[in-house]
Parts: structure tokens; sequence; C-alpha cells
């Protein structure tokens, strides 16, 4: 655009220099879709957008999803409520699922089922991962098809192969891969991801582990690696959960409950038992009390996670949560229970105080925070956002899924709901901690 200069002549103006004051109070007068619009035109303007509207304050919790129909990631209030809107551009394909989140990055799946780390905040950066096609067994999953635009319409999926190349056996019986439409293979392929940090600035991260296949299988990539190492695992084991704590990826199975520490070997993990199967299911009373109580089988739904104690005592704990359901699978009620890993004596030990922290648990890489730091959260607390039983909705938009945030008390393990909503696209919400925020 020409505007006229002061010596009357003809100066042409490049709208991507305008001061991010005045990008910013013009991208507060654009609405509703054409925001995102505005965003795609340049990183500065992307800024301005992302920038304009309410700043997030570095003493709330806040959930964070990726936007359905836009490249933007919604950072809403734990009760749901959007209260600001970051946009990341229109370069490359559109972030589809969050597999998980620490240390300020989202690792993120896109529409070809493609991982990538994505800052959400500043600029909406993306640090690519190996691809899904490169793993360190040659045949474990190929690209079918596709109509040019890099989005295969399937994935040759070799799980016989693969098993057979964790187990060092180079000579197999052929059997047929498995062709998995890619719609499936981008919702349920990675289940969970957890960060090692960078060592300096200039590095995104260090490494970063993932969990695979239904939780059955475990790889990793180092900074600058082009494909991911498999890690070897059992065949029937299932993994629940994934973190980075003390120099090591922990990991902790779903049936036994068994907590091993991944320690770098070299350029290889190498793992280690930090404590045994679980000899008891700890909800067991509780679904058997249900049952009697009721006369008819309680149904129920279980999970566990992991988290970073805030004491400063290098611990982990294990989170552990059941929801009561009744014949129509509506949720009758939800507990919770906390452990410490006592990695001396190879056990969990029950506990109900966490002091004046609050643990946070869902897909993201799971810690405690503490409460003066954060005064909108209540002290020896767990606060959760998991897939919602509620009977709010008698109808299910199509693509949405439903979830729950809520707040439970550690000493009684009793849960109170917050909040159900819906989400469109980008899956399950994560929290997200402000502290981790670039300061705006």
């Amino acid at each position: 655009m020409a505007v006229a200069a002061a010596d009357g002549i003809a100066a042409l103006v490049d709208w991507s220099d305008l001061l991010p004051v005045i990008l910013e109070d013009i991208s507060q007068r654009v609405h509703g879709d054409d925001r995102a619009v505005f965003a795609a035109v340049c990183k500065s303007w992307r800024r301005a957008a992302s920038a304009a509207g309410p700043r997030l304050s570095r003493h709330s919790l806040h959930l964070v999803a990726l936007c359905s129909g836009a490249n933007a990631v919604d950072f809403s209030s734990r009760h749901g409520d959007v209260v600001k809107t970051a946009y990341l551009g229109s370069g490359g394909a559109r972030p589809h699922r969050i597999i998980g989140c620490s240390h300020g990055w989202l690792v993120v799946v896109d529409e070809a089922c493609r991982a990538s780390l994505l800052e959400p905040f500043t600029d909406g950066a993306q640090v690519p991962l190996p691809p899904v096609t490169s793993f360190d067994c040659e045949y474990f999953v190929t690209a079918v098809g596709g109509d040019g635009d890099g989005v295969p319409e399937y994935f040759a999926v070799d799980n016989h192969a693969y098993h057979h190349h964790l187990q060092g056996h180079r000579k197999i019986e052929w059997k047929p891969p498995k062709l998995v439409p890619v719609q499936s293979m981008r919702d349920e392929f990675f289940q969970k991801a957890a960060i090692a940090p960078g060592s300096h600035r200039k590095e995104s991260y260090a490494a970063v582990m993932v969990s695979h296949s239904g939780g059955s299988g475990l790889a990793f990539a180092r900074s600058g690696d082009d494909r991911w190492t498999s890690l070897p695992t059992q065949a029937l084991t299932r993994y629940a959960d994934v973190i980075w704590h003390n120099g090591a990826f922990y990991t902790l199975t779903r049936g036994d409950g068994a907590v091993e520490a991944w320690e770098p070997d070299g350029r290889a993990l190498k793992p280690r038992l930090v404590t045994g199967p679980v000899m008891r299911w700890e909800f067991k009373r509780l679904v058997e009390f249900h049952s009697d109580t009721f006369h008819q089988p309680a149904f129920y739904e279980g999970a566990r996670y992991l988290a970073k104690q805030a004491d400063g005592g290098g611990g982990l704990l294990v989170v552990s949560t059941v929801a009561i359901l009744d014949d129509s699978n509506a949720l009758r009620a939800r507990r919770f229970k906390v452990f410490d890993v006592d990695e001396d004596k190879g056990e969990w030990r029950s506990r109900d105080d966490v002091g004046d922290a609050a643990v946070l648990v869902g897909i993201n890489h799971g810690e405690c925070v503490s409460t003066r730091e954060y005064p909108c959260l209540k002290p020896n607390c767990v606060y959760y956002v998991v897939k919602s039983f509620a009977a709010d909705f008698e109808e299910e938009e199509k693509g949405c899924s439903r979830y729950e945030s809520g707040v439970c008390d550690v000493k009684t393990g009793v849960a109170s709901r917050m909040s159900v909503f819906r989400r469109a696209a980008g899956g399950h919400p994560v929290w997200f901690v402000p502290s981790a925020v670039s300061r705006r």
C-alpha cells in the first residue's frame, strides 16, 4: 500500500513492519473466523493476533487444546471456558492431537500422523520429530497411497515384524501387515510422549520418549535423530504413563503397576526396575462394595499417572483413579489414591497428604505445583482432566468428545467434578503451567 511521505514522494509501506502495538489494536477489531485469516498473513501479524486480548496470568492454571478447523491453540480456564487463543500460522500440516505437554512445549500429531514439538504461545514454532515411518524396524510402519498432498491413505503396520525385531530375530515367517486408515493411525498410534529438556537454550529438547501401539511399545529419539529407536518390552505389557524425572525416563505399566527407569547408557536407554508389580489392585474393595450395595456388578474404568513431587526431594508419585459406572454407563462415583514411589524398598506407599502442593494429572507431564505460587489452587488436592462418563449431554456432536475437569481431596479420595465440556478437534485437553509461558 502506498502512502504519501512528508516530502510529497510516495513511499511503499510494508504492513508487516507496523509497530506491534498498532497491529495488536487492529487485531482486536477483527472478530470470528477473520481473526484466523489475520493471523495467517505473516509472523508479525500472528504474534499480534496471539498477543491481543486478555493476557494469561502466571498465577492461574489453564487447559490447552487445539482449535477445530484452525491453526490455533485455546487456553481455557479449568472449567473449560476459553480465555485466550494463540495462533500458529498457516505453514505446515495442521496439528491434529496433543500427546504430551511439558517444559513449555506441546507434543502434537498432525493430519498425516507426523509428530512434532509445538511452542504454543509466542510464535507457534514447531520442531519436527522423526517420521512415523522411520522406526529402526524397517517394515514396522509404511505409508500406502495418498493423493500427493503428503497425507497417505493408509499405513501398513507390521506388528509381527516389530516384535521379532525387538527379540533380535533376523529371519521371520512373513505375515501380511495390517492396513490402518490414516484417520485411525493419527488418533490411536501414539499414546503419550515425554520430553527430556535441552541442556542449553539453542537445544529445544534433548530426547523424547513415546508410548505407541495401544501402549504396548516404547521408542525414543534424541535431538537430531532421523528415526525412532525401539526399546525392548514384553509382548503383553501395556504402558499407562511415561515421564522425565531426575535424568531418566520413567514408565508405569497398566496392569501390574510396575515402575521402570530408562537411564541413558551411551546412545541407548537401559531399563531398571524401580518397583515390582502391585500385588493387590488398590480399588478392589471399593468395586466390591458397590457391587454388594447395588446388588449388581459394578462396571469401572481405571487409570494411573506418574507425577513429580514439588518438595525438592526428587521423588515420584503414582496417582490412581477409578470411575464406578452403573449399567447405563453413567458415572456413579470417582475416587483417587496417591502413592509415593519408594525406590529404596521397591514399592508404593499410600499417602494422604501432599502438603501445600496440588497435583496435576492428565495426558500432560504430571507434576505437583505450589499453591503459594498458584493461589487459585487448593492445597492437598489432585486436579484432573479425563474423558467424561457424565450424562450431561444426551447426544454428542459429530467429531466431539466429552471431558471433565475436577478436583479431588487427597485425604478423602473423593472427587468433585467442576465442569463437563466438549472438545472437537485436538482431542484431550492438557494442563499448561503458566510459569513455562514466555512473559508477555
